[in-house]
């Protein structure tokens, strides 16, 4: 698939990597061409991005409609203006990959947290089951509308490291099991700096804990 083909009014994942700084922003598609899109200016931590740097790396996702996820390579992004509005246009002649976006380490835990849907607003109780820094797994007694999936809130706290967030969320499948329950797979959409750390810092306390287990004589 080339990137052009993605849908108008769609929304787009763009991850960016320079040098040791990496983080994930959401832009919608307003208009496309042929080697790419016209999107909503992408900012991060409410920055509009400067994506003139050498050094940077830009891949592009997009999740269609059988919530596949595609990935794209070697893409450039620059201001611009469409019918008269700021935007960013980002292209890129290469074609979709399929992603496996779970490949990334994740965390297992057995944790509450509140999931607030678009639509009626109401907060359901859900257990997280695992997450990284742009992804999270979880179950939840009741379904969630297929309007909702684009855009969700997920309210998150570690109340022993003094950690809370609301962040908003994509969901990319729904499965449902016996006993009423249900499982989820979503994305994070822009991961705030608060979010980033705190899994990052889980992820050594792991490292940590592994590194103790492997040497002998040790009590952990």
């Amino acid at each position: 698939m080339k990137i052009g083909e993605i849908p108008v009014n769609t929304a787009v994942q763009i991850r960016v990597s320079q040098d040791d700084l990496k983080y994930e922003c959401t832009a919608i598609v307003v208009a496309t061409r042929d080697d790419g899109l016209f999107l909503t200016p992408i900012k991060y931590q409410g920055q509009l991005i400067d994506f003139g740097s050498d050094k940077i790396q830009i891949l592009a996702f997009y999740v269609n409609e059988k919530k596949q996820v595609l990935g794209w390579s070697g893409c450039r992004i620059r201001r611009d203006t469409y019918q008269g509005k700021l935007c960013h246009v980002l292209t890129t002649k290469r074609p979709s990959v399929r992603v496996n976006r779970r490949s990334e380490p994740r965390i297992h835990t057995e944790m509450n947290a509140m999931l607030r849907a678009v639509s009626d607003d109401k907060e359901r109780e859900i257990i997280v089951r695992n997450y990284s820094e742009n992804g999270v797994g979880f179950v939840c007694y009741q379904a969630v509308p297929e309007r909702d999936w684009p855009a969700s809130s997920l309210i998150f706290e570690d109340a022993q490291q003094q950690m809370h967030v609301v962040m908003r969320i994509r969901i990319l499948r729904q499965t449902e099991h016996s006993g009423g329950m249900f499982s989820f797979g979503a994305r994070i959409l822009s991961p705030d700096e608060t979010w980033t750390k705190y899994v990052q810092n889980k992820m050594e306390e792991l490292r940590e804990r592994s590194r103790n287990q492997e040497k002998p004589g040790v009590n952990t």
